[in-house]
């Protein structure tokens, strides 16, 4: 496979949130395992073909190694360069991913047979190379996540019955948390918490600044003073 003329020909993707979150690959692997009902397969990228027959089967698993660069390379990069993030961002997103209850949305475009499934991360392990500073090389492995159908019966006055089947599409958007101020609250404190980073107070606040701002005002404030000031009872949405 040949990126240099065109680095977004095979794509791959690991989002979340419904894809409000969009985390393209920045360099594709080599090769790609894919185990399905037991049976095991090898395959060059450039040539993606692995067949799944329809009817019962077990969940897809997926692992590859692959790395995040510390430097965008239009030689190596099936990014672009708007889409490019740092390794430790990659390495984060990723141990995240390892640890959320809900799946991942993985997207392998390009290819003749293309892949678009949820799936939870199983393993990641990570190793930094002193002849590459600052990139990241990885293995992980993906288990297709799918969701039950689930069937109803209604009994109608014929004595029939009818089926209902519901196969919604996953949603893996992330409820948001929210957290009441009470007596003696500080955004640092929340942060703290919450982030054990006090400094992310500035992100609370500026998600909740017309809240705590319109909390201030309705006791006699002027301002909150960028935060500083908090009242029992105000409901912020945490970042």
């Amino acid at each position: 496979m040949s990126i240099d003329s065109n680095p977004t020909k095979y794509r791959m993707y690991i989002n979340f949130d419904n894809d409000k979150l969009v985390y393209v690959v920045p360099v594709l692997p080599e090769k790609i395992k894919v185990s399905v009902k037991g049976k095991t397969t090898s395959v060059s990228i450039d040539r993606f073909g692995e067949a799944v027959h329809k009817g019962k089967r077990d969940s897809i698993v997926i692992s590859f190694s692959s790395f995040f660069p510390a430097v965008y390379g239009r030689n190596y990069c099936s990014c672009r360069p708007e889409e490019f993030k740092e390794p430790k961002k990659w390495h984060k997103w990723m141990q995240k991913r390892v640890e959320h209850s809900k799946p991942c949305h993985f997207v392998l475009e390009g290819g003749p047979l293309s892949l678009n499934m949820y799936a939870y991360i199983t393993s990641y392990s990570e190793t930094e190379s002193g002849g590459d500073v600052g990139s990241i090389s990885y293995t992980v492995e993906l288990k297709e996540y799918r969701k039950p159908t689930v069937k109803t019966y209604r009994k109608k006055k014929n004595g029939k019955s009818r089926t209902t089947t519901s196969g919604k599409r996953s949603n893996n958007k992330s409820k948001a948390k929210t957290y009441t101020v009470k007596a003696k609250d500080t955004l640092w404190n929340i942060a703290k918490k919450y982030y054990k980073d006090g400094k992310k107070r500035s992100a609370i606040y500026q998600k909740n600044k017309n809240v705590i701002e319109a909390a201030a005002k309705k006791h006699g404030k002027s301002s909150s003073n960028n935060g500083k000031i908090l009242f029992p009872g105000t409901k912020l949405k945490l970042p």
